[in-house]
Formats: C-alpha cells, structure tokens, sequence
C-alpha cells in the first residue's frame, strides 16, 4: 500500500503573497469588527434611552426622598425611604471606604425618585460594630436586604445605580 507523498515547498506564504496585502486584510477585518461592535453597543443605549423615554417620571413624596440623620452614636446612624415598603436593607459602611462613600453618592441619587419603594438605614461599623458582628461584616459596604418579609444573607460590595434600582423595581413590581 503506497500513500501519496507530500511535497512541501520552501517558500514563505510571504513571497506569494505581498505583505502589504495580508497587512491589508487583517486591518480591515479588524476595524470591520471593532465598528460592527461600536454600532451593537450604540444601538443598545438607544433602545435602552427609548425606554427610559416610555416610563413616566415617577415622584416621591419629600419624606421619603430624604435622608434622617439619628446620631453618630445610635445604631442605625442614618435612615431614609418607606418604613412600609416591601424592600428593606441595611448598609454597613465605614467612613475610611472610599466604595461606602460612591456607595452614599448612588443611594442620594435613587432616594428623590425611589425613596418609597425601599427603605434603608445606614450602619456605621465604628459605632454599630454589635450589628455588625451580629451579620459577621467582614468587609464594607455590605447590604444586609430584606425582601418581602424574608431577610437574605449579607451581599458585600458596591451596586450601581443600574443594578440596584434593578432590584428595587423587581422586589416592589412598581417601575
């Protein structure tokens, strides 16, 4: 049984073919992907703009748009929102992290359009390091969430503002 003999050639595929050309080809299906991605994501914030366009503005009475200060001795330090609404969570932060205070920044930004359906009060770990024992913080910030009723285990680390309101609308069904 005799098998067919390979023939190899010596020469590179650069011979045959002109470099320029393979430099040619190579940026123009990459500029053609980098642009075919460009367009998908500017599509997608369109759509995303389009929608934010469709829902009405929501307004939130001034007592739940608002921050309550209650001390830097009291435990919780801070509260704000809907005492009555169906999201509750704790936030465990310490005046050090620079993610508690981009934490603080995002919260003051959902509270004037949000601050009905959730209610949240701030804990600080130097004055409340019971509560914070009590959930075992190991770290800052963490949310402690109550949803419905049913407290869900500590979630450490920062939320967006995308992500968190995300999750305000699903556990209050009312965006």
């Amino acid at each position: 049984m005799n098998l067919p003999k390979i023939l190899w050639t010596e020469q590179q595929i650069f011979k045959k073919t002109p470099l320029f050309l393979v430099v040619l080809a190579t940026v123009f299906v990459g500029f053609n992907v980098y642009m075919s991605l460009g367009i998908k994501n500017t599509s997608q914030e369109i759509t995303q703009i389009e929608k934010m366009a469709d829902k009405p503005i929501r307004v939130v009475t001034e007592q739940f748009g608002e921050k309550i200060e209650l001390g830097a001795n009291s435990c919780p330090n801070i509260k704000a929102g809907n005492p009555n609404a169906p999201l509750k969570f704790k936030l465990f932060e310490s005046e050090t992290c620079p993610y508690c205070v981009a934490q603080n920044k995002v919260l003051d930004q959902i509270l004037p359009e949000y601050g009905d359906l959730f209610y949240v009060e701030w804990y600080g770990l130097a004055s409340c390091a019971q509560d914070a024992q009590k959930y075992k913080i190991s770290g800052v910030p963490t949310f402690v969430f109550t949803a419905k009723g049913v407290e869900k285990p500590p979630a450490f680390g920062f939320l967006d503002k995308q992500q968190l309101t995300d999750y305000i609308c699903k556990v209050s069904g009312q965006c």
